[in-house]
């Protein structure tokens, strides 16, 4: 049976969470395709994530050496190489992050595979793989369909699949790590936290998050004034703190923090999918944006097609904001 790998992002003693929506995947492909999924866990006294992931897939491939303990793309992709080389899965899927960029993109190069990045769905479309992409900042998804190969890889962007539940218990399995390069091109140098700033976003019930639309500087106390009204923290996207509006520890986004309010009420945000992988399951996402085709709308559970101005003020009149 054709195997689909999942390739288990891990950083300080945790597995990602992107990873658990790449086996949310590897599971619908089991299902309307028969691929037989199998996590592959790689790095130093990782024996732990083997077992939470053989939780999850019928099998998990575990390949542990000191030589792993940081990630290198040389380390990495020796120990996929071989792997691949001698389990020759139809499909390997990674989070569309830097763990996946750096070693998907050139992997396909080497081992002459196909390879589709920032996919929000891989699926089947007439016996074939397929991906969708979305494009033009997700106005669009586009369908793709995959060159005729004998295997593909593909990156899933974050917030595309919901997480997976446990379902079982797997196998586990080792596999030996192939000789590390004699000289390694890269150096592991450590990890810098950013600074945590005068608010933590990542722990505010409630979250008043403002976009490009607030247009200048100057409006930015009247949507302050109403973030203190409704007893709400100030958050942005990133062409705030671009212009240095906002500091960079309330940005919410792949560049900045991952948040899980009860309530988010998003003003004049487009919707990237840069600022939506950083909302993880909010209890309500209410978004208000002019443009009624905006992608933020795809995201939340109430759309106001409007200006947000218009939000602010009549917020603060029923709030009897002075």
């Amino acid at each position: 049976m054709a195997k689909v790998f999942v390739l288990v992002e891990h950083r300080r003693g945790s597995i990602r969470e992107a990873t658990f929506e790449c086996v949310t995947l590897a599971r619908e492909l089991q299902t309307a395709a028969g691929l037989e999924p199998a996590a592959v866990v790689i790095g130093s006294g990782v024996a732990p994530f083997a077992e939470t992931l053989a939780a999850y897939l019928p099998e998990t491939i575990v390949v542990d050496d000191p030589s792993l303990e940081h990630f290198r793309f040389e380390t990495y992709a020796a120990v996929l190489r071989d792997l691949i080389e001698r389990e020759t899965p139809l499909l390997v899927i990674a989070p569309h992050s830097a763990f996946g960029m750096e070693l998907v993109p050139r992997l396909s190069a080497e081992l002459a595979r196909p390879c589709a990045t920032d996919c929000v769905a891989v699926g089947m479309d007439g016996g074939a793989l397929a991906a969708t992409r979305s494009v033009y900042n997700g106005k669009i998804d586009e369908r793709l369909a995959f060159a005729p190969a004998g295997g593909y890889f593909a990156t899933v962007r974050a917030g595309s699949y919901a997480p997976a539940d446990p379902a079982g218990t797997g196998a586990i399995r080792a596999h030996a790590c192939p000789a590390p390069p004699a000289a390694w091109r890269t150096e592991h140098r450590g990890y810098r936290e950013t600074a945590a700033g005068a608010v933590d976003i990542t722990q505010a019930p409630l979250l008043l998050a403002i976009g490009r639309g607030i247009k200048d500087a100057e409006n930015i106390p009247k949507a302050q004034a109403l973030a203190d009204r409704l007893g709400a923290v100030l958050a942005c996207s990133r062409p705030v703190v671009d212009k240095k509006w906002l500091g960079k520890e309330r940005q919410v986004g792949t560049s900045g923090r991952t948040v899980k309010p009860k309530v988010y009420l998003a003003l004049g945000i487009s919707g990237a999918f840069q600022h939506i992988a950083g909302i993880k399951g909010p209890g309500v996402f209410i978004a208000v944006n002019r443009d009624p085709k905006a992608p933020v709308f795809r995201a939340a559970d109430f759309g106001v097609v409007e200006d947000m101005f218009k939000i602010i003020d009549a917020l603060a009149e029923k709030l009897g904001a002075k």
